[in-house]
């Protein structure tokens, strides 16, 4: 759960409290160096992008049917955290957001994908 704080009287940002139930999620981020689409033209939101593989060595693979991308995974300088909006106040009004997991690695594609026949 994360708190949002407005500090009065300020131009800063709004101060944060983040509270976390239990063990967060690791998640990874994709970083893709190309234009992703779907060949039906549908929007991207809430597709299957592929499967990806962790190797050792922190090798990675994006397989989505016969196309299949290479790359290697790289740690974040600074963890990132992935929030949303649950529309809830708490007692003295301020926002509260849902942690839905914490990023600390992120796999790099960089080549363009290869057809797997």
């Amino acid at each position: 759960i994360l708190t949002i704080r407005h500090l009065a009287g300020t131009a800063m940002a709004p101060a944060a409290i983040l509270r976390c139930e239990g063990q967060p999620d690791e998640l990874i981020l994709i970083e893709l160096q190309s234009t992703v689409y779907m060949e039906d033209g549908s929007k991207l939101v809430g597709q299957h992008l592929g499967t990806l593989e962790i190797g050792k060595e922190g090798n990675v693979t994006l397989n989505n049917g016969p196309r299949c991308l290479y790359g290697k995974m790289q740690e974040l300088k600074s963890p990132l955290v992935l929030m949303e909006k649950t529309g809830q106040e708490d007692a003295s009004g301020d926002s509260i957001l849902a942690t839905r997991g914490v990023v600390y690695r992120k796999a790099v594609f960089n080549q363009r994908p290869q057809l797997s026949v």
